[in-house]
């Protein structure tokens, strides 16, 4: 995700290379038979954000919504789709928003630190700093009593993961793992790090702060998702689709989504995995098969996408929406 992208609300013409990373994504011919025009896409419901949303995190009856000019967090009912609160926080959110341990935690990266509010005062209530600064397009992690944040402040080439313990704020561990480390997920009992500049995936074991294997994916892996079996990577050089067996700790399919972009996100739900890029806000992959089955095409700017609240969530930076979409209109027939 990027505070400075733009994302159309009507359909647009795909006129850009394919082949620069960056540009709207031209659709490919393998991919005809599964692609449909952005007017298609069953949006049910447009969430006025004015400004820029971005990150997208759902949790405690809310979609909670890291939105930007000013920085903040808007929290939408998701029975009603209303705006129920903007909660303030810090110049520059950054690396995403979790909702664990009945908090919801969102870095600033101006401040460098994790702003930890309170869902029941819609507030901020601790500050916890970290080894970030401005400049961080990525995301962290929370799992076993800790977050795991990309350290791009004490190592300009973001080669490590800092491990900083969620009660005391203390830094407890600094893991290498590859230059470019800018995103962080948890998942089947593990932390997964993508370095985008070596394109692998390197696996940490909390019990032992140590990485224990060190996965080949495509060019340029970035944003991942962990669910539906496997740890899904966004790689962006290629705009394929890594699929890793977390059994075994390898890539086990590549599927070509052929949606190179330098922005974009990727989230599992609903039996499906769900990728957003500029110019294909979804495409949805089948993890039984591991096909895409339906993609969208138009517009410009795509960026977060989630699924909860059984529904599919893409935010719109340009037009300051946030879309409700029924995934169940999208899905096989």
């Amino acid at each position: 995700m990027h505070a400075s992208l733009r994302f159309a609300l009507v359909s647009a013409l795909i006129g850009a290379n394919s082949q620069s990373v960056g540009a709207q994504a031209r659709p490919d011919t393998t991919l005809k038979a599964v692609q449909r025009p952005l007017e298609q896409l069953s949006i049910v419901a447009r969430v006025a954000l004015p400004a820029s949303p971005d990150w997208i995190g759902i949790g405690f009856g809310s979609i909670w919504v890291v939105n930007y000019r000013p920085d903040r967090v808007t929290r939408i009912d998701t029975t009603t789709n209303a705006v129920v609160a903007d909660i303030p926080i810090g110049r520059n959110g950054c690396l995403g928003v979790i909702l664990e341990a009945e908090r919801v935690w969102v870095p600033s990266c101006v401040e460098g630190v994790i702003n930890e509010i309170d869902p029941a005062k819609n507030a901020i209530v601790r500050k916890i700093p970290v080894p970030i600064t401005r400049g961080r397009e990525g995301s962290f992690a929370f799992a076993d009593g800790s977050f795991w944040v990309p350290d791009n402040k004490t190592d300009s080439t973001s080669s490590s993961v800092a491990r900083i313990d969620a009660r005391t704020g203390n830094v407890v561990a600094t893991i290498a793992t590859g230059k470019r480390s800018d995103v962080v997920v948890a998942g089947f009992g593990s932390i997964w790090v993508a370095s985008s500049a070596e394109g692998v995936v390197a696996r940490i074991d909390p019990a032992t702060n140590r990485v224990v294997s060190r996965i080949n994916v495509g060019p340029s892996p970035k944003f991942m998702a962990a669910g539906e079996g496997a740890v899904w990577v966004q790689n962006r050089g290629d705009g394929s689709v890594s699929r890793i067996d977390p059994a075994t700790g390898r890539e086990i399919a590549r599927i070509q989504a052929h949606a190179p972009t330098q922005w974009g996100d990727i989230a599992v739900g609903a039996g499906a995995v769900w990728l957003a890029v500029n110019g294909m806000p979804v495409t949805r992959i089948d993890p039984r098969t591991n096909a895409v089955t339906h993609q969208f095409v138009g517009g410009d700017g795509a960026d977060a996408i989630r699924f909860g609240a059984g529904a599919l969530w893409v935010a719109d930076h340009q037009h300051g929406d946030l879309w409700r979409i029924d995934a169940k209109a999208i899905s096989p027939r």
